[in-house]
């Protein structure tokens, strides 16, 4: 059981570092022209026809699997609308109009979103230690939005509700597909979801339309954003929770906010004032002191 958790623990690890960096690559591609809804109608498709590829060569009689009974197809269309495509195009709009630091460090609020949600399940009243890390986030969360001049926003209102949604929308997707991996394969709940959910996406704004013309970095940037930042990151986190629960899955996303913000430093030439790296530290730090502390309630 014990390799089996750290297996698990590896697996968030990497899922979380491969969207962090994919965050900076996505901030690229927007400075080159491309839009949030071509760049996800396309990478959802293109990821849910690989992913179901390999489903059908490793898994044949698994593929069906979650839409032979009305409740796990009930689950699947749920975790398509409010996990996969929520979560999607809400991070790739906070990370346009906010810079992929910062929405990847309001994304990580979403552990505390977590933590509120199983005391509302468990209809009790969260422990004074959650009331105190709760609070030192929300410190951290305005040091991150004002840059520590706590009398005025050093992001627009609309960069800071799409990170905000970010959290939400990353809580969402953690808590989501828990019982449909208890069951069935990861996968094929991921496979299924970004090809369905690419598919209602490219209704928005099909993927053949706007097709951007891009440099050969740019195209790179594309790839990876494809390849690691959504097939590989979407199955190793999602398989993750055959391990770990979700609560440790998405204290492990602690990772996602670093590699966003090294990424962007060292290859973007992004500046991240003190303020911001310490309110991103308090953040981490609170989520940190929540895994010690232990779950509230059962999960």
């Amino acid at each position: 059981m014990q390799g089996k958790r750290m297996a698990g623990i590896a697996m968030a690890i990497l899922g979380s570092l491969l969207w962090g960096i994919s965050g900076p690559a996505s901030d690229y591609l927007f400075g080159l022209g491309v839009t949030v809804s071509w760049l996800i109608s396309s990478k959802m498709l293109i990821a849910g026809v690989v992913t179901l590829a390999i489903a059908l060569v490793t898994q044949r009689r698994a593929v069906l699997a979650p839409w032979r009974q009305a409740h796990s197809a009930g689950q699947m269309i749920a975790f398509i609308w409010f996990g996969m495509i929520a979560m999607q195009y809400i991070y790739f709009k906070a990370v346009a109009v906010a810079g992929a630091p910062t929405a990847t460090i309001l994304q990580y609020l979403s552990p505390v979103l977590v933590l509120v949600w199983l005391a509302f399940r468990a209809r009790e009243l969260p422990r004074r230690l959650d009331v105190v890390i709760i609070a030192l986030a929300m410190v951290g969360t305005a040091m991150v939005v004002t840059k520590g001049h706590f009398t005025q926003l050093a992001i627009t209102p609309q960069a800071l509700l799409w990170g905000i949604l970010a959290a939400v929308a990353a809580a969402v997707y953690t808590l989501l597909p828990a019982s449909l991996l208890a069951v069935y394969s990861p996968l094929v709940v991921t496979g299924w979801a970004q090809l369905l959910g690419g598919l209602v996406m490219t209704v928005v704004h099909p993927f053949w339309v706007g097709v951007p013309h891009l440099p050969a970095s740019g195209w790179a940037a594309y790839a990876f954003v494809v390849i690691f930042g959504t097939i590989i990151a979407y199955l190793v986190y999602l398989a993750s929770l055959q391990y770990i629960s979700p609560t440790a899955a998405s204290l492990l996303d602690a990772f996602e906010p670093l590699g966003a913000t090294v990424t962007s430093v060292v290859f973007l030439g992004f500046a991240v004032s003190g303020a911001e790296l310490a309110g991103g530290a308090l953040i981490i730090a609170c989520v940190g002191l929540m895994a010690l502390a232990g779950p509230q309630a059962p999960e």
